[in-house]
């Protein structure tokens, strides 16, 4: 046998005893393997019987076992069923679960899961509404913290959950039948949301005339109503309603009745329920319907109120039909109240209104709109043919004259006249532009009617704006006040009359015939008054200062200034404030103020007289001029009102009257200054009727003090 055969057997026997010793050990592995299979499988027996145990005890306490690992912020969530034996098992985050929690516990949980996890609680208990589905229910969840980490921090915590819906559900009903029915004297009812009528107690039963509670459980609430119904969609999204309705009792009676509902849950509570209040206000609703019938009416002149007039006015627009809209406003009313009393002052309330309802009641509807305002609808009739009778209608108004505390007032009115849809086809702008009308009718010399025009609201609108403008350069002290002199025959500077002027950054410059009777009516012409004052102390003291001498400077005072009892005082302080001896100050003032109260009119006077003040009755000759004044008043001056003097060159009758008066005025001493000389072929008849003072554009315009100062410095003759 060769060396190679010996070598190849030695190889092969070497193999074998190898994969003999392999054998023996995979055999003693999988011996071993199977001993410890055995072993696990028993203890893993062991564990699923106690898990088992613990499931059926767990489901016995309706709980079951959660847990959750801070390294992976997982959350399980065990359940068992006794009776299908299939486990059920929810896991996640605490950021899903709170997902799932209803919004109004997740900060209660957030709060208790912070205590466990960052404080110091080991424990913890909370209840929340987990939404299942589409529905929410109660959760009870309860646990402890195993183990935590080196800053204290929860890293592992376990615990139970139950569901207490029904627990829930029965407090709630507690709360709510306890809320319902705590006072029983009102009807009360509980609702389902959909309306549904759970519960009742015993005075709703009465109300409806039902014999037992079961008559009334299960019946729509809103099938009961036989007028207005609850509006879901608002109850739901306000939370509340309250509305009136009627409800027929069983017996067919129909009652009216207040009705409070609400949107009710008790603490925490899955379920939404209704608490219905109702009040029988069938007594009061018949006594508001009598009442309405009276609150139609003005008290005074019988005649429609405000409210029956916008609501006539609105059934007017209502049938599409063109209408038009007559607005009334008396003048000379307040005059009648404060000289003739208030009681005269109703009587030609009572008069106004017996007339228009002669003139436009069989035609139309008249009413009271407030205060001495009345509103005319009319159908059917051209704004012309309405123009002509209210003209006539003013013309009545005037036809009584009053006598007052020794004087004559007649009452008139301002009238406009606007068409629906012709001049707005909206209800309160036809009466804005009926009323702008009006004031239109009041501008061109009141006791006029006035049809509307396009564009004289925004006119109106204008005014408002105006008298906004003209108050902040009052009190911002921006008007200006201008001079003009006073000159004898001989063309001599002997006064000035201090003139206010105003210039405004929105309206230019705006004419005191404009802006004056603004201020007057909105009690800004007092201040003036003061102001002018003022500005006469400084001209006064320049002028002495620069000259050695001063001439006599006239204010004009308007009768609101003149009736105030400390407008005496206020005028000697500014005197004295300023060093200026007040004979140097002419207070000029209209008759309007006599017209206004004579007895306040006459004190002030005298005040003003005893301080030292020169009195001028100014525009004398115009209006209701009346001779009593110069008896009853000592004024100083008179100022002749340029109506008089104009045309006295050329009209002897026009030089016979201004002639007459002049020389009246001198025989009572008084000292008199001709208004409006503005031709030079004036002056031979004012030295005929030796009037000793003239003032007009002949000599001078008013012009700013400076000017005037510059051109009176050397030569005081024009």
């Amino acid at each position: 046998m060769s060396q190679d055969s010996i070598n190849g057997d030695k190889r092969i026997a070497l193999l074998e005893r190898r994969l003999k010793r392999e054998k023996n050990a995979r055999e003693h592995a999988e011996t071993l393997l199977t001993e410890k299979s055995q072993s696990l499988y028993i203890a893993l027996q062991k564990s699923q019987e106690a898990q088992t145990d613990l499931e059926l005890a767990l489901w016995a306490s309706q709980e079951s076992f959660w847990s959750w690992h801070a390294d992976t912020d997982l959350m399980e969530i065990r359940s068992f069923s006794l009776y299908s034996g299939n486990r059920s098992m929810w896991s996640g985050t605490v950021i899903q679960l709170l997902a799932r929690v209803h919004e109004d516990d997740i900060d209660n949980l957030q709060f208790h899961w912070s205590m466990a996890v960052h404080g110091n609680r080991d424990r913890i208990e909370v209840s929340f509404r987990l939404r299942f589905k589409n529905d929410f229910q109660w959760i009870r969840l309860r646990g402890r913290v195993l183990k935590r980490g080196t800053s204290n921090e929860a890293l592992n915590i376990v615990g139970t959950t139950k569901d207490i819906t029904q627990q829930r559900k029965a407090e709630q009903s507690f709360d709510l039948m306890a809320s319902a029915f705590a006072s029983s004297r009102e009807p009360m009812l509980v609702l389902t949301p959909n309306l549904v009528i759970t519960e009742c107690n015993d005075a709703f039963l009465n109300m409806l005339e039902a014999p037992v509670k079961e008559t009334c459980i299960g019946l729509n609430f809103n099938e009961l109503l036989v007028a207005e119904r609850v509006n879901e969609t608002v109850l739901f999204h306000e939370k509340q309603a309250r509305f009136e309705s009627k409800i027929d009792s069983l017996s067919g009676v129909t009652r009216s009745v207040d009705i409070s509902i609400a949107l009710f849950e008790a603490h925490r509570q899955t379920s939404s329920y209704l608490i219905a209040t109702l009040r029988d206000v069938s007594d009061r609703k018949r006594n508001e319907a009598r009442l309405r019938q009276l609150a139609q009416h003005d008290d005074l002149t019988g005649l429609s109120n405000r409210n029956a007039l916008r609501e006539s006015i609105d059934s007017y627009a209502d049938n599409g039909e063109p209408f038009l809209l007559v607005f009334l406003d008396l003048d000379g009313f307040k005059a009648i109240n404060d000289s003739a009393g208030h009681e005269k002052g109703d009587e030609e309330l009572q008069r106004v209104a017996a007339l228009l309802t002669a003139m436009f009641g069989p035609i139309g509807e008249v009413g009271r709109w407030g205060g001495d305002e009345f509103l005319v609808l009319l159908k059917g009739l051209s704004s012309q043919s309405v123009k002509e009778k209210c003209e006539k209608l003013i013309e009545q108004i005037e036809e009584e004259t009053i006598y007052a505390k020794g004087t004559e007032l007649r009452l008139s009115s301002s009238i406009g006249v606007a068409t629906y849809p012709e001049h707005s086809d909206e209800i309160k702008s036809l009466i804005q532009c009926a009323d702008a009308a009006m004031y239109r009718a009041k501008e061109l010399g009141k006791g006029q009617v006035f049809i509307y025009e396009p564009g004289l609201y925004e006119s109106m609108t204008q005014q408002v704006s105006m008298v906004n403008d003209l108050r902040k350069a009052v009190e911002n002290h921006l008007l200006d006040f201008y001079i003009q002199g006073k000159y004898d025959l001989h063309g001599n500077l002997k006064g000035g009359e201090v003139l206010c002027r105003w210039i405004s950054g929105l309206h230019g410059v705006v004419s005191p015939t404009v802006f004056i009777p603004i201020a007057e009516e909105h009690n800004l012409d007092s201040a003036i008054g003061l102001y002018a004052i003022e500005a006469a102390c400084d001209y006064i003291s320049i002028m002495e200062s620069q000259q050695g001498e001063a001439i006599p400077l006239s204010v004009n005072i308007s009768a609101n200034q003149m009736l105030d009892s400390e407008f005496p005082n206020k005028a000697i302080d500014i005197c004295r404030a300023n060093h200026v001896s007040p004979e140097y100050i002419e207070l000029e003032l209209t008759e309007s103020v006599f017209i206004r109260d004579e007895k306040a009119a006459l004190r002030s006077l005298n005040v003003l007289r005893e301080l030292g003040f020169r009195l001028s009755l100014d525009d004398f000759g115009s209006g209701f001029s009346s001779l009593s004044y110069l008896r009853m008043f000592q004024f100083q001056v008179v100022k002749v009102d340029r109506s008089l003097v104009k045309g006295v060159h050329e009209d002897s009758k026009a030089y016979a009257l201004f002639s007459g008066l002049i020389t009246m005025l001198r025989s009572l001493e008084i000292d008199v200054v001709a208004e409006g000389v503005e031709l030079e072929t004036y002056l031979p008849f004012m030295e005929q009727a030796d009037v000793q003072l003239m003032q007009g554009f002949y000599f001078d315009k008013p012009m700013p003090y400076d000017q005037f100062l510059a051109r009176h410095t050397s030569d005081t003759k024009r």
